[in-house]
């Protein structure tokens, strides 16, 4: 075993989604900003004509439904910006934040569900903001392409008409008095459209941000929050399984093995005081014999605890406990390293279980010559992976040790992949977030 300076990060750090070709870009901003106001004026028009008719004939009780008409009207259209904007900015698409009909709720209350559904109201007030917004990404993309296609329109549009309207039309340039004033205005157009073109991908970004924010804030805020608490109770729970199966696992690995030898070792220690005195010779192979076997609780014990966080990885820190597990081990292990001098206490442990799991699987199941370990943090992640040449067939299958592993990483938000062909090599890497 020997520990060195990490060489390369690995490459599968989660990282936020691949950017588009700014060109590429430039054309969803381009197709977002001027067919969203094509969507929003219809969807304005009909969604607060019929919420306002139906409030003001709720009253009569047949304003209900209309309402709630006005309100799915805008769950659609709301549906459909939703899949726009995820389109634009490259990202997937949040889950429905709307709340479903209570069980066994009757037709009614179904009906009326929308009216007591938060989010339908915001939808509502989306659309009637959304389109002030969207009227205004409209004008301003229309203005920025069409003054982009100046470059060439408006120099070409300035020679045809000063051929057939040589006498009647009246340049810039001509007004001003400047020499060869047809190539004054050819250039002045020239270089205005330039303008508008070289500064485009930035005005219909920045505005497409704007947009596709306000959309953002209003239309995903909700499904955002209720996802993260989904992830955090899955999280929570993940947490509290590991743990149980982890201490019935302990309970039942004690009971089986160090207790049965410590109630044997008592058994043989009482039969040697009873030799003691008649039967020396006895009574001394009995006390040698309790001690081979108290060798071997001891040894068991030691087994056992590496599943108990060891006193290495509170005084020194993640990389010492990692070398001394990588020195246990019975196939050769380098240590590549490069952490901080600490981490927070919940990431070192998550990562020293990962890596010693890693490595008990190593010495078990893969009949490999050497094994590699790779530990280190990048951009607010630990990574560790644990490589070896062995037979392969390494499986996150439930019943196998990494399955659990997998369970108390995902407790910690972290992600465990096997990558374990027949044949070989294993690659077992865990993936941690680091922020406390």
């Amino acid at each position: 075993m020997s520990t060195q300076v990490l060489p390369s990060t690995p490459t599968s750090v989660p990282t936020p989604a691949a950017r588009r070709p700014w060109r590429q870009q430039v054309f969803h901003d381009a197709g977002y900003l001027l067919g969203n106001w094509f969507m929003m004026l219809p969807a304005f028009i009909v969604i607060i004509t019929l919420v306002t008719l139906g409030i003001g004939t709720a009253i009569i009780w047949v304003g209900l439904p209309i309402m709630v008409g006005g309100i799915l009207t805008a769950r659609g259209v709301a549906t459909a910006e939703r899949r726009w904007v995820a389109s634009v900015t490259n990202r997937p698409t949040l889950p429905s934040p709307y709340l479903p009909a209570a069980p066994g709720a009757s037709g009614m209350r179904k009906l009326l569900r929308p009216l007591s559904d938060p989010q339908s109201w915001l939808d509502v007030l989306w659309t009637i903001i959304g389109f002030v917004i969207s009227t205004i990404g409209f004008c301003i993309a229309l203005t920025w392409i069409i003054g982009g296609l100046a470059t060439v329109g408006g120099p070409v549009a300035t020679i045809i008409t000063e051929s057939i309207f040589r006498d009647e039309q009246t340049g810039l340039g001509e007004l001003l008095g400047i020499p060869f004033p047809l190539g004054f205005d050819i250039a002045t157009q020239f270089l205005a459209g330039l303008v508008f073109l070289l500064t485009a991908p930035f005005v219909l970004r920045g505005w497409a941000k704007v947009q596709t924010g306000l959309s953002d804030l209003m239309l995903n805020s909700r499904a955002d929050a209720q996802a993260q608490i989904a992830s955090l109770t899955e999280s929570r729970a993940a947490v509290r399984q590991a743990e149980s199966d982890a201490l019935r696992r302990l309970e039942r690995d004690i009971h089986d093995g160090p207790q049965q030898r410590l109630v044997r070792l008592n058994m043989d220690l009482a039969r040697a005081k009873r030799q003691a005195a008649t039967d020396p010779a006895k009574a001394e192979q009995l006390i040698g014999d309790a001690m081979a076997a108290t060798q071997e609780t001891l040894a068991e014990l030691r087994q056992l605890s590496r599943g108990i966080a060891p006193p290495v990885l509170v005084d020194r820190g993640l990389e010492a406990a990692i070398t001394e597990a990588a020195a246990r081990s019975i196939v050769p292990v380098t240590v590549y390293a490069d952490l901080p001098e600490r981490l927070p206490d919940h990431v070192e442990t998550a990562a020293y279980f990962a890596v010693s799991e890693a490595l008990a699987n190593v010495n078990k199941h893969s009949q490999a010559f050497g094994a590699d370990v790779f530990i280190g943090v990048q951009d607010q992640w630990l990574f560790a992976t644990v490589t070896d040449d062995g037979v392969g067939g390494a499986s996150l299958a439930k019943g196998h040790g990494l399955a659990g592993l997998a369970e108390r990483l995902k407790g910690v938000d972290g992600i465990l992949t096997v990558t374990s062909p027949e044949g070989g090599p294993t690659t077992i890497e865990a993936v941690i977030p680091c922020a406390s």
